[in-house]
């Protein structure tokens, strides 16, 4: 893996070259900065590009809205999510995404971006099952469920990191590496229930899985129907309305009460009285509102501390951290963080006011 050379511009932003500006402070990896960049490259797509042309896909928005599960309520992730598919329609004999990667390489800079720009016109659809995760350099592994081709992808900062048992992606290619186009569409289950989610794949009959040929699952219909086969579940947890989570067990009031003051032992041990005291305030709200729905109260104070730190301290936790806090796996408190967390906010907020 090369470092950052010394004549080019200095990763920090500041303009000048990295050999007159950082490089005595640290060494970044070129992959590190090229992973980053061409992020940036896809955030600008979807807001430049993207943005203004919403209202053109308003129908095959709410297509998909109303006809995916409602085990999966998540519209915001999917308008974003379909937002990048929808990028790759043809705008006269080209893409959206071929039109503005042609615009952006006129101004990129980095001649190893720009070589690499070449090589993403057509992202890959990929319906995959994880080999292997790896947090510290954010690789996966994956091998796809219709050829059995392995992948291994690095994932930018931008995506959170959990547990993934499947995922159904587009690809780009990144020298020897891949890089996902837009948002992966991650679906985590327990092992007694992958032979269904393969099955489910299978029932989809998608033909021409070779090459280019995969470009026909990126219609409206057929994105819902992949969607549904990822994040559909057995009739027991699709009548908990769970997606992620894995809470099937019932509880009484008397497992939350202990849960917050697991929760409260946990801060009290960070040695801050103030936030021992809020994080049990969150939960013990959290569940006062939500009580009825929650099956296993381990998953939310995880949650909570995870969403703690990372919103009101200085010293951010990752979701894997929070679990082990908890006995609990990283993918269960991914799913109870994705549920609360604009909860969460709101609440954080009306404290915030109050204090002041």
């Amino acid at each position: 893996m090369q470092d950052v050379g010394r004549n080019e511009p200095c990763p920090c932003g500041s303009g000048k070259k990295y050999k007159k500006c950082c490089s005595k402070k640290q060494v970044v990896s070129i992959q590190t900065l090229l992973v980053t960049e061409q992020m940036d490259l896809q955030l600008q797509f979807l807001s430049e590009a993207m943005g203004p042309k919403q209202a053109l896909f308003k129908e095959d928005i709410s297509y998909v809205l109303n006809h995916v599960t409602e085990t999966f309520n998540e519209p915001q992730f999917l308008t974003v999510y379909l937002s990048f598919i929808f990028g790759l329609r043809k705008e006269d004999s080209t893409t959206y995404w071929e039109n503005f990667l042609e615009e952006k390489s006129t101004v990129t800079e980095r001649p190893r971006l720009r070589e690499l720009m070449k090589q993403w016109a057509s992202p890959k659809p990929v319906l995959a099952e994880v080999v292997s995760m790896d947090e510290d350099i954010r690789e996966i592994i994956m091998k796809d469920l219709l050829d059995d081709q392995e992948y291994t992808v690095v994932l930018p900062e931008f995506h959170s990191w959990s547990s993934i048992d499947f995922i159904y992606a587009l690809l780009i290619p990144f020298e020897e590496k891949w890089v996902p186009y837009g948002f992966m569409l991650p679906a985590v289950y327990s092992q007694n229930e992958r032979e269904q989610v393969i099955d489910r794949i299978s029932q989809l009959n998608i033909d021409n899985i070779e090459g280019e040929n995969r470009v026909n699952w990126l219609t409206t219909e057929m994105s819902t129907r992949i969607i549904n086969a990822m994040v559909e579940r057995t009739e027991s947890l699709e009548s908990e309305g769970e997606w992620l989570g894995q809470m099937v067990q019932e509880i009484d009031k008397d497992a939350q009460t202990e849960a917050v003051h697991e929760l409260k032992n946990y801060w009290d041990k960070q040695g801050d009285e103030d936030l021992s005291l809020f994080a049990c305030h969150i939960a013990s709200s959290y569940f006062a509102e939500h009580g009825e729905k929650i099956r296993k109260p381990q998953p939310y104070i995880a949650a909570v501390s995870y969403l703690m730190a990372q919103h009101a301290t200085n010293h951010p936790i990752t979701q894997k951290e929070a679990g082990e806090a908890f006995d609990i796996s990283a993918a269960s408190v991914s799913s109870a963080a994705r549920k609360m967390e604009k909860w969460f906010l709101e609440e954080l907020r009306i404290l915030q006011d109050q204090s002041n």
